[in-house]
């Protein structure tokens, strides 16, 4: 049953108000599509790349076992060490560039911890030797396709993933030290 409204004044109303509100909310909604739809586009473009399938890995691994036979002296030869290196993680990427860690000793004979390293040429690149947005943006393709393991070692720089920091490094785990 209908209530009726008898003796108080009735105002109109505009539709001003509603269509412009409404077409706020729609500009909104169609500007959020376009947000997600760009966000899962980046998403995409940047994630980490499928593994190599078995049959695609065997010419894959001897082409860059034959890279990192050439890049490894290099790479001995850069860092200047009368002791032999301690490699980390160590790959190829599937455009054929090798990417690792490496624990060096720095020019006071210290052990300088696990670094990261990529070559361009077949030769090595370390953190100092380019910019570090370059820098930056090489190690980030580096660990996006990481396509035939050449070591597997620590992925983590820093002295803790180095063989020395792992005797003195441990985990801590809500504040408790974990064994």
């Amino acid at each position: 049953m209908a209530l009726r409204n008898f003796g108080t004044p009735s105002a109109r109303r505009s539709l001003t108000p509603r269509v412009i509100s409404a077409i706020a909310v729609v500009g909104l909604l169609g500007a959020l599509a376009f947000t997600v739809k760009d966000l899962v586009r980046f998403e995409r473009a940047n994630a980490i790349k499928p593994p190599a399938s078995p049959e695609d890995i065997a010419p894959a691994r001897i082409r860059a076992e034959a890279e990192w036979r050439i890049v490894r002296p290099r790479l001995e030869a850069r860092l200047d060490q009368n002791t032999p290196l301690e490699l980390g993680a160590v790959w190829s990427t599937r455009a054929g560039q090798i990417c690792g860690l490496v624990n060096g000793r720095g020019s006071f004979g210290g052990l300088a911890s696990m670094v990261r390293f990529y070559t361009v040429d077949r030769q090595p690149v370390f953190h100092r030797d380019a910019d570090h947005v370059a820098f930056q943006r090489a190690w980030f393709e580096c660990r996006r396709d990481p396509y035939v393991t050449l070591n597997s070692g620590p992925a983590e720089p820093g002295f803790c993933s180095s063989a020395q920091g792992r005797r003195h490094c441990y985990d801590v785990v809500n504040g408790v030290r974990r064994e």
